[in-house]
């Protein structure tokens, strides 16, 4: 009989909806010069924003889960009886938890699955939740990797920033250009490749215009489609309002999800980042 552990890391914001907490999450860190606060538990997305609004210039670094707690959890699985584990990762674009995450699966007698999302945010946790989901429902891990496969392929997120200063210097985007975008207060419109790299759509010249360009774009894309709709912010109550107001305007009936970026996303993005995107339903 197997014994399956869905895992998921905290870049999915898994906290910031109800979950079953039979989900294990790999918690990344935020390093403000000398001082480390583990995402979420020892710093909430509402806290981490109010203090980077406060101090723009104190723009923290990121890391995810070290080796050995990974290491140390596997084992600790593995003599619970469990006989597998999925781990649900950030895009590996992204960052180097996936990679590390097969690294660390020799080392264990466990079956260690690096599961890459190629994404972030909403989509990742839901491919958590829809796992667990499964996991109790019977499921083995061929049909819950091919769920997932699904959902992988067939999701799809646009997103703008208020500031280009985090994505310069998190290195995600060249000084020069960080300084030009500044002062002409260019908003770029982003989204992922199918790979999971970040993609620079289109630039405009002022935040609401972007908001309603992203809006444009999920609107198309979604036409007459049965979708899950997601919104992934960084503390941007007014800008989620705006984007909610636009989508109801041509679809009333249709559910939103609104979650907050967590804080070791929202390191990159700033505050006032919003993502707005959708999961089509099987």
């Amino acid at each position: 009989m197997r014994k399956i552990k869905i895992i998921v890391c905290s870049n999915s914001a898994i906290d910031y909806v109800d979950y079953p907490k039979d989900i294990e999450i790999f918690r990344s860190k935020l390093h403000f010069g000398s001082e480390s606060y583990e995402d979420f538990v020892e710093m909430p997305a509402a806290d981490f924003y109010n203090r980077i609004a406060a101090n723009p210039n104190d723009i923290p670094k990121t890391s995810y889960t070290s080796l050995g707690h990974m290491l140390e959890y596997f084992n600790k699985l593995e003599s619970e009886g469990y006989t597998d584990a999925i781990v649900i990762t950030i895009a590996r674009p992204l960052s180097g938890m996936c990679a590390a995450v097969q690294q660390l699966s020799s080392e264990t007698k466990l079956n260690v699955i690096a599961y890459d999302s190629r994404i972030l945010a909403y989509p990742e946790a839901y491919m958590a939740l829809t796992a667990q989901s499964m996991v109790e429902n019977g499921a083995n891990v061929e049909e819950i990797l091919q769920v997932l496969d699904f959902i992988r392929d067939n999701n799809h997120m646009y997103f703008t920033v208020d500031t280009l200063l985090y994505l310069v210097k998190n290195g995600r985007l060249s000084k020069l250009q960080g300084t030009l975008g500044t002062m002409l207060a260019l908003k770029p419109v982003l989204t992922f490749s199918k790979e999971g790299k970040v993609e620079t759509l289109e630039k405009i010249r002022t935040t609401n215009k972007a908001l309603k360009r992203v809006v444009e774009l999920y609107l198309e894309e979604t036409k007459d489609q049965d979708v899950i709709t997601f919104i992934s912010h960084a503390h941007a109550d007014e800008n989620v309002a705006l984007v909610k107001e636009l989508i109801k305007e041509v679809y009333p009936e249709r559910e939103i999800v609104v979650t907050y970026l967590t804080p070791v996303v929202g390191a990159h993005t700033g505050p006032k980042a919003l993502g707005l995107g959708y999961i089509k339903k099987q």
